[in-house]
């Protein structure tokens, strides 16, 4: 597998550590686990290495976030607004597309519940910032963006939300996020919202009327619906509604394993 051109760039380095923001003790991108190597023959190992060489490997959900190597300071690390970017881990990981989802529900800066439109709206800047000092990652915004990674041997990274949480009642801050970058964005998390239900609720009253308005505002601006934390219902009212292709980003078959979390 070839390594993508990696000049050793860590997250923030323009910046003065204890003057410009805290530092932690993050964990190992590479080696943090013992590896394991999938037993294969020379043709199947060939065939693999050709497949990666010949097309765009997309991740189409992902958090390239790198936390501190002691778990116990994870909250002081998010409410910092600052999360550092796995560069060295992506450069040997294969992946020239990935649908990257920030700090998502993760977004404590502000609040312990997360999912607020200020500190989420902060943690895309701040790590916008960081992409634009280096040279491994770009924002992808169109299709011609995606199929420049492998070419120019970068990394696309498609800017993606988990939920529509944050936009709370504003529809036109759907036009916001896309305006900011973002090109998919989920329906909801696993808890309501203003959209839908999400998939732990006990009752699923389906897509709301608001959130019959923000997928049509989705297609009209080109922005891809996710419903992986979705109800049932609410899931397939989205894809009723929707004029355009969705995504299910990560999900199993509830056939296989019988959770919430699965979709039918």
């Amino acid at each position: 597998m070839n390594k993508k051109a990696y000049n050793g760039y860590k997250s923030f380095q323009y910046l003065e550590p204890e003057v410009d923001y805290k530092p932690f003790d993050l964990a190992p991108e590479i080696g943090r686990v013992a590896p394991y190597a999938y037993p294969a023959t020379e043709e199947q190992e060939r065939r693999v290495r050709r497949l990666l060489e010949e097309n765009l490997v997309v991740s189409v959900h992902d958090h390239a976030s790198v936390f501190p190597e002691d778990l116990g300071q994870i909250f002081e690390y998010v409410r910092q607004g600052r999360e550092w970017t796995g560069y060295e881990g992506l450069s040997v990981s294969g992946i020239d597309v990935l649908f990257e989802n920030f700090m998502d529900g993760t977004a404590l800066i502000t609040s312990s519940a997360g999912w607020k439109w200020t500190d989420v709206i902060h943690d895309i800047g701040i790590r916008f910032s960081d992409f634009a000092h280096q040279d491994l990652v770009y924002v992808a915004r169109t299709i011609n963006d995606l199929y420049r990674a492998k070419r120019e041997n970068k990394i696309a990274f498609v800017a993606s939300l988990e939920s529509a949480t944050p936009i709370e009642n504003e529809l036109d801050r759907v036009d916001v996020l896309y305006g900011l970058g973002v090109r998919a964005m989920g329906i909801t998390y696993s808890e309501s919202n203003a959209l839908g239900s999400g998939l732990k609720e006990p009752g699923d009253g389906g897509l709301t009327h608001f959130g019959r308005q923000v997928v049509e505002r989705m297609n009209k601006l080109g922005m891809t619906i996710d419903t992986a934390h979705c109800g049932d219902r609410t899931a397939a009212d989205a894809i009723e509604v929707s004029e355009r292709p969705i995504l299910i980003s990560h999900v199993g078959a509830r056939a296989l394993w019988g959770s919430n979390r699965m979709m039918p």
